[in-house]
């Protein structure tokens, strides 16, 4: 069987910045050696669809896996990575008609119906985690109905199978690095993280926006500190790598998980820096000091919101004093910070305006003595089927209930459309006044 492994192109043409595709590495290394496997990742080419184009016809395949990691930027951008994987299967059944043509990865989870739907010449899809179902599938893909959490065409029909279990962590498979070669994401880089590792995956928390409950579970699985930190120390040791980005929804959650990870890395003395999304309200000095011991060199935090009426309707189960406090200790510490939050939500008003001015101008006071504030990134909620605040937008009538999410549908009311770039401009003017040292009043 001749297998080709492809992830599509979910990231700006040209990006400087590289994302290591972990997920297709990690199924890559369970294709049998009896099969003869090549591997193609499209974000690293300023213009892809040449190699796609040269690969299928090279190598002829039987099996064409395409992973599609994001349905869009999520950066405030009206874009849609969908035309990425329309044209990539629209590809390779024309140059090589007679291949199983399969499809996974997360944004095909959470839209795979209807992708099977838009995409006709998509034959078979994983839906959810592929470590257990792509194995079977690439074995014999005509015995598709048997494999759990394959989504399958059947002539006119479309038909899903169910999951079956979620892996243990501590079961994930190494990742290919010879298939994708790490050493070309390592090189390209200059600002963030090319290598993802994995501690956990799912989440107990269900915040109103978000998809990874659905994609990885309403639990939380742990992956054991040793594992962890064998794989940051291979990769290290092989290859260099010397910088990471943990994949968790949330990396210091739990505490008791979080600081294993970090005193596993300071007892083997591992050389490494790493970034990752933290909770502010578990943030604390003790477990700011143990991360930067640890090799921390960027917090990331995903607070959402900057009204307590935001964080409720967003049911983040924190304050804004919890946002307050974690921003004086990284302040404190002077770690790189970045902030995330979403604008303009259900139910704010013009009161709701003015106190997201006000606590953005409380948090760019708190970080300008130190400058360590690296970003803040403003966005509206971007909609998603199944997730707690879309249900909830439709049933209140301020979104019809057969509305096509599939394309990118943000939440943002008109008569206050104005706020992520009033908000935007205070970070800007903060920004360039810090560098010039020119002093506020």
């Amino acid at each position: 069987m001749r297998i080709l492994l492809v992830q599509v192109p979910s990231s700006h043409m040209g990006a400087g910045e590289k994302v290591y595709p972990l997920g297709l590495s990690r199924l890559s290394s369970l294709i049998p050696k009896e099969h003869a496997k090549w591997a193609l990742d499209m974000n690293i080419y300023p213009d892809p669809w040449p190699e796609l184009k040269e690969v299928l016809l090279n190598v002829q395949p039987d099996i064409v896996s395409l992973s599609f990691r994001n349905i869009d930027p999520l950066a405030g951008h009206q874009a849609s990575y969908l035309s990425s994987l329309k044209t990539s299967a629209k590809m390779v059944h024309r140059l090589v008609s007679k291949a199983w043509l399969l499809a996974g990865g997360p944004a095909f989870s959470l839209f795979g119906k209807r992708l099977m739907d838009a995409i006709p010449e998509i034959d078979l899809g994983i839906v959810g985690e592929g470590e257990s179902s792509f194995p079977k599938l690439i074995s014999d893909p005509s015995n598709f109905k048997k494999i759990p959490g394959v989504i399958w065409r059947d002539r006119n029909l479309i038909g899903y199978n169910p999951a079956g279990p979620l892996i243990s962590m501590d079961c994930l498979p190494d990742m290919d690095t010879k298939a994708f070669d790490i050493n070309y994401y390592l090189k390209a880089n200059q600002y963030v993280a090319a290598i993802g590792i994995e501690g956990k995956r799912g989440c107990d928390l269900q915040c109103g926006y978000c998809v990874y409950p659905s994609l990885g579970g309403k639990k939380t699985r742990l992956r054991s500190p040793k594992k962890i930190v064998d794989e940051m120390e291979y990769l290290n040791k092989e290859y260099s790598a010397n910088l990471f980005h943990f994949t968790d929804p949330v990396v210091n959650r739990p505490s008791d998980h979080f600081e294993a990870i970090c005193m596993e890395i300071i007892n083997r003395k591992l050389q490494v820096g790493w970034t990752g999304f933290f909770r502010e309200e578990n943030i604390t000095e003790r477990i700011v000091d143990l991360a930067v011991e640890a090799g921390l060199t960027a917090i990331y935090f995903s607070g959402d919101a900057l009204t307590d009426h935001g964080l409720k309707i967003l049911n983040k189960k924190m304050t804004k004093d919890d946002i307050i406090r974690a921003a004086k200790i990284t302040a404190k510490n002077g770690i790189l910070t970045m902030c995330h939050f979403l604008i303009n939500l259900p139910g704010e008003t013009d009161e709701h305006a003015d106190e997201s001015v006000e606590m953005l101008d409380r948090l760019l006071d708190i970080h300008g003595h130190m400058a360590n504030l690296g970003a803040v990134i403003f966005n509206n909620v971007r909609l998603y089927p199944g997730a707690p605040l879309t249900e909830k937008i439709i049933r209140s009538g301020m979104l019809a209930a057969d509305i096509d999410l599939l394309y990118p549908v943000y939440f943002n009311p008109p008569e206050r459309s104005y706020l992520l770039h009033e908000l935007e401009a205070l970070c800007h003017s903060a920004g360039i006044f810090s560098r010039l040292e020119i002093k506020g009043s």
